[in-house]
């Protein structure tokens, strides 16, 4: 009972540590680094198109550089604040006159890479989100169902002994579980205190019986 009741903490410890891992993290980090480098070509670019001596060719940098001022565009900001900035940005971009500014400059193909990857990005955030909701609702809920309900007949086995076979050992096993049934109690309920809630939301802790 002992080693069943070991396992089942370990998969429930398994399906945490997986609901809190970001699934998708490594695809996601190389698109924003892609899209990192591309929009800093775009910003350089532009800036450096404000110097030139044309007034033509200065006017077109000032008009596509203004947006990364205006929006306070970042690239290390996080994620949803890159998103959010670069689309606005992008609707900026995609105005007739500042799409011809866009193309006369060569960077019109950047653009539409960089509006790629942001929606890739956060497609892909979403997927993540779905994939932890779904360790997080499914197989953490599995585990500890079967946690509980192993620890449960752990309980019972040992409050039959304590009737049938009472000796020190048992006593002081006991004793220890019913120490811990009470740490683990006193936690949760302060936890409910401040507010908080644990992994699958308001869960009744398994209550020992009695004796033990």
């Amino acid at each position: 009972m002992r080693q069943q009741f070991h396992q089942s903490v370990l998969r429930y410890d398994v399906a945490y540590k997986q609901s809190t891992k970001s699934f998708p993290t490594e695809t996601i980090g190389a698109k924003d680094t892609a899209r990192d480098k591309i929009t800093k070509v775009i910003e350089w670019v532009a800036r450096y198109w404000t110097e030139l001596l044309d007034e033509e060719d200065a006017l077109r940098g000032r008009r596509i550089y203004q947006p990364f001022k205006d929006f306070d565009y970042r690239r290390d900001e996080a994620l949803m604040a890159q998103n959010g900035k670069w689309q606005n940005i992008a609707q900026v971009f995609a105005q007739a006159d500042r799409l011809a500014d866009l193309q006369a400059m060569g960077l019109a193909a950047l653009v539409t890479k960089a509006n790629t990857l942001t929606a890739e990005i956060q497609q892909l955030m979403q997927q993540r989100q779905t994939d932890q909701l779904y360790y997080m609702k499914g197989e953490m809920a599995a585990a500890r169902q079967e946690s509980e309900q192993l620890l449960a007949q752990v309980v019972q086995y040992v409050n039959a002994l304590l009737v049938v076979s009472p000796d020190q050992a048992v006593e002081q096993m006991a004793q220890y579980m019913q120490q811990d049934f009470n740490k683990t109690e006193q936690q949760y309920q302060q936890g409910r205190k401040h507010g908080k809630k644990d992994d699958e939301g308001d869960v009744t802790p398994v209550e020992p019986e009695a004796n033990a």
